[in-house]
């Protein structure tokens, strides 16, 4: 945890600007971490069940780089009644100006005071497993759908990436030809199944502005790092062998792909643009 609850609660009263939350998944080890505890920064009941809550350290992945929130429990103690409440976290925004992480959470059944989550507070932080599971696998399957690209020698810029499970895929600008289409999907099948099979390690770096640029656009000029100071530290993520600046959670390897089958499914092309579409079996 961050500050010391003193110190949190001094912040709030004097009105001074909350500090961004850190963000524990962006870390190799925080990727995969599930459980933790916080302080409570601010707490705004939405209504009679519903809380916003920021927190000064967050394990939770919020919405955002394509992929959905993670999902899962906030416990604290009742003040008044000295019972451990369970709230649960089925939102998580994070506002990009800020840094502030916003879990959104509700309480069934159980009577919480106006105090209880008060600044200072402690509170205990689970991630839903299954979700996050699923959530890092599809991220992941994204990732080695662009390798399977360059396998293919299609080095089409990416521009979008929707790592939800219901309708997975990744788009780039460019189009391929109708008469193409067909034969390219089996290429990417096969070159997908192989970097599955081949079971590469997932790796996880901060690194400034020159060296991120370097690392990622290696093989073509794909990312852009002029938003990005030149001291800022960058995330960027090796998946597959082929690395780019990445706020997702993933699995540790590819080979975690294959329990679920994960496969490119299709080749969608309009307006100069194509998404290869994937998911599970």
């Amino acid at each position: 945890m961050g500050n010391g609850m003193n110190e949190v609660d001094d912040n709030v009263e004097n009105g001074s600007i909350l500090p961004a939350t850190k963000c524990l998944y962006l870390s190799y080890d925080g990727n995969f971490q599930l459980e933790g505890k916080s302080i409570v920064l601010k707490c705004e009941r939405i209504n009679d069940t519903k809380f916003d809550i920021i927190l000064d350290e967050t394990i939770f992945h919020p919405q955002g780089g394509g992929q959905p929130s993670d999902l899962g429990k906030i416990v604290f103690e009742e003040e008044s009644s000295s019972t451990m409440i369970a709230l649960t976290v089925d939102n998580v925004q994070i506002e990009r100006s800020t840094g502030l992480v916003h879990h959104y959470a509700s309480v069934d059944g159980s009577e919480v005071s106006e105090n209880s989550l008060k600044a200072g507070a402690v509170v205990d932080m689970y991630v839903d497993a299954p979700t996050r599971r699923i959530n890092s696998e599809c991220h992941t399957a994204g990732h080695v759908v662009d390798v399977a690209m360059a396998r293919c020698k299609i080095n089409f810029p990416p521009t979008k990436g929707y790592h939800f499970a219901d309708g997975s895929y990744v788009e780039y600008r460019g189009s391929i030809q109708p008469s193409e289409r067909g034969r390219l999907l089996e290429m990417l099948k096969m070159a997908f199944s192989l970097l599955i099979e081949e079971d590469i390690e997932t790796k996880i770096e901060v690194m400034k502005k020159d060296l991120a640029d370097e690392t990622c656009n290696r093989l073509a000029q794909n990312f852009e790092f002029d938003g990005y100071g030149d001291n800022e530290e960058i995330r960027i993520v090796e998946v597959a062998g082929s690395s780019c600046p990445c706020g997702g959670t993933h699995t540790k390897s590819t080979g975690d792909l294959q329990e679920r089958g994960w496969k490119i499914t299709g080749i969608k092309c309009k307006k100069g643009f194509t998404r290869i579409k994937y998911g599970w079996s």
